[in-house]
């Protein structure tokens, strides 16, 4: 790899690439003939968007490059997406849960063979754009608009400072360094978590609150931010590569890759995580390590925090308990809950910490989707226009607390509310056309703020809690006649008794024991 190609016959004053990028010169990332001398010949082979999985083993992925992260990322929730797949064929009525079977992964499907059922359909032609096995549809940074690409799908950046110097023609970086607005594109949409994470909520086009609207045309208004976003972090603050690039184990959902807890870095734990890293674990922390060094912000600490399952958090310090931003180096102080005598309040065992203290969460209260097989759209897999057009209405866009329910793991978490989904059209199975059923889901809606109050969770009687529903996760369910009892049990108290620390909620079934009769009017 070196700068001594042709092709700085013509690109030699192209600018924009960092330190690490800029000495390898344009051949080893974007293929061509870089010994031709004219443009012809130097651009046969060509790939222009570098990092797409259809050329990565020989461009990113080659063996003095990223070899172990290509291989890693191709087995990655977001190239393979088998938990979108295995819901879809469930909410379509293509089986009768939610577990994966043979067939729920993108990178397995044939993009040349026609989808072989309705949901399958659906998912290419709706949603396996977000997904990194999907080619962007042009070269260059899209901002907000970008969707799939490989890995420049997350490490294209701004050009860098570095690469400005002579002031030729500027090429985006490449970076360890996300910008956030690299998960926008994808997570903007649905769970809307980066929207949500800066204090934005999709509401209706009627909707007195409208104050914007996204890049896609969807209004917008302005509510409170995650606390998080106020303190200056951005996704990558929190999330490790190992969550998001694969670490070689396969998952079904998120929350199976997810590594990190908001006790990693707000619970001291008993003893310190520490002793040597795994070899792979010790690579992308070298890695990480190396690329902020070439920024020359402040030193990482050497003893930095761990994730439960032995991360390293390389940009914490466990001695002082602070976080050096990813984007600008700048320090902020990390609160520990532990010191917080509420989080051991008696009944609350089964809590996880967004149950309390995820403010709102959004809301889409329907969603109308119909299938036209005589239209046209793009097939996400396979890249071409082929027969069948999905299109999707959505309806009663707004947000509020979240409906608490138990999640896959067992512990009480926030959920997105029963959105009502209706499927129908031609070419859906008569049997089961058209779908109409009120689906749940677990989320994080990312809008970590103080506490919810007792009385918001306890009420006395919530009429607006479902009767019935089904979830979307295996093992997850909304709460049962005799959970929501006992939750109002305790709303039943809290007009006389409405402070976290009052005695009765020491043992509150003793309590309950010395009810006066007038408690029960």
């Amino acid at each position: 790899m070196t700068r001594d190609e042709g092709c700085l016959t013509c690109h030699a004053q192209t600018q924009g690439l960092g330190a690490a990028h800029d000495a390898l010169g344009c051949s080893p990332c974007h293929l061509g003939d870089a010994t031709a001398r004219d443009a012809a010949a130097a651009h046969r082979g060509m790939e222009v968007q570098s990092g797409d999985f259809a050329t990565v083993d020989r461009t990113c992925g080659q063996g003095a490059c990223h070899a172990v992260e290509t291989a890693r990322v191709r087995t990655s929730l977001m190239a393979r997406a088998p938990g979108i797949l295995a819901v879809d064929r469930f909410a379509f009525g293509e089986r009768p849960t939610p577990h994966r079977a043979p067939g729920d992964d993108l990178t397995t499907l044939d993009p040349k063979a026609p989808a072989k059922t309705p949901a399958e359909s659906h998912v290419r032609k709706l949603c396996a754009g977000c997904h990194l096995g999907a080619r962007k549809p042009r070269a260059g940074d899209l901002g907000e608009d970008a969707r799939g690409g490989g890995c420049t799908a997350c490490h294209l950046a701004p050009p860098s400072a570095f690469g400005r110097q002579t002031g030729g023609p500027l090429h985006p970086d490449v970076s360890a360094v996300v910008p956030e607005k690299r998960c926008s594109g994808c997570h903007g949409r649905s769970g809307r978590i980066t929207m949500s994470f800066r204090g934005v909520a999709e509401v209706e086009p009627h909707d007195p609150r409208v104050t914007g609207k996204t890049a896609d045309g969807r209004p917008t208004t302005r509510t409170s931010p995650d606390v998080h976003a106020t303190a200056g972090m951005t996704c990558v603050d929190c999330h490790v590569e190992r969550e998001l690039m694969g670490s070689g184990t396969p998952h079904l959902h998120a929350h199976e890759a997810l590594e990190v807890r908001c006790a990693d870095c707000h619970v001291k734990p008993a003893e310190a995580r520490s002793g040597p890293l795994d070899a792979d674990r010790e690579a992308v922390a070298e890695a990480l390590r190396r690329s902020w060094a070439r920024r020359k912000l402040p030193p990482l600490s050497t003893a930095p925090l761990r994730t439960l399952a032995g991360t390293p958090l390389v940009r914490t310090d466990a001695a002082t308990y602070s976080l050096l931003l990813a984007t600008s180096g700048d320090r902020r102080t990390i609160p520990l809950a532990s010191q917080k005598p509420w989080h051991a309040l008696r009944g609350h065992e089964r809590l996880s910490c967004q149950s309390c203290h995820a403010a709102w969460a959004p809301r889409c209260r329907a969603c109308h989707t119909t299938f036209e097989p005589e239209g046209t759209d793009v097939d996400h897999l396979s890249g071409e226009v082929t027969k069948g057009h999905w299109t999707e209405r959505a309806g009663g866009n707004g947000f509020g607390p979240p409906l608490l329910a138990i999640g896959p793991r067992g512990a009480i978490e926030p959920f997105v509310e029963g959105m009502r989904l209706t499927i129908a059209g031609e070419g859906i199975p008569a049997d089961a056309a058209p779908i109409d059923r009120a689906l749940f889901a677990p989320l994080d809606p990312h809008t970590t703020a103080r506490s919810r109050t007792c009385a918001s969770c306890h009420l006395r009687v919530d009429e607006t809690y479902p009767k019935v529903g089904e979830t979307t996760r295996v093992g997850a369910r909304l709460l049962d006649d005799a959970e929501r009892a006992r939750v109002a049990r305790v709303g039943d108290c809290l007009a006389c008794h409405g402070a976290w620390d009052d005695p009765i909620y020491r043992s509150f079934g003793e309590s309950l024991g010395r009810v006066r009769p007038q408690c029960l009017k």
